[in-house]
């Protein structure tokens, strides 16, 4: 079985197929539209409350450092986008760490919408695409950290 990610001395070497590249390139706008939907289950779960028990200090937090996270987000989404548009074979370590990010947060994203909150959803029913595409998530997810570690 070919692996997604390769260790690379410039970084990761990235190798994915023309059709899965494509299929990424909807991760930042499936991330986009649950920023604009606070009702949304996946939107709680990626904007988790520092201090749930406590409105003043959490109101604070987000006044402090919510727009820093929300550029920190865009960039990383950006700097996905344009490393799949451009086809890129290796990614640099900080365009790997973003790649981490967008992965995370989509695989968070979907399985709040999946309704998932325990591990055990691993075994994937071939007829739940939805569930089919957590796991490429997640096993995309995984090869990364794991070239990443080795780096290390």
């Amino acid at each position: 079985m070919r692996r997604p990610f390769k260790a690379h001395h410039d970084g990761v070497a990235v190798r994915l197929s023309d059709v899965e590249r494509e299929f990424l390139l909807g991760l930042p706008i499936l991330l986009t539209s649950v920023d604009a939907e606070p009702d949304d289950p996946a939107y709680v779960r990626l904007h988790v409350a520092a201090y749930p028990d406590d409105p003043a200090a959490q109101e604070e937090m987000t006044e402090y450092s919510g727009s820093q996270l929300a550029e920190a987000r865009t960039s990383d989404r950006e700097r996905f986008t344009a490393t799949l548009e451009a086809g890129q074979s290796v990614l640099s370590p900080d365009e790997a760490e973003s790649w981490l990010t967008v992965l995370g947060d989509a695989r968070l994203a979907l399985a709040a919408r999946l309704g998932i909150e325990e591990p055990g959803w691993e075994v994937v029913d071939e007829e739940d695409p939805e569930r089919i595409t957590l796991g490429f998530l997640s096993y995309l997810q995984d090869q990364l950290v794991t070239v990443l570690m080795r780096r290390l």
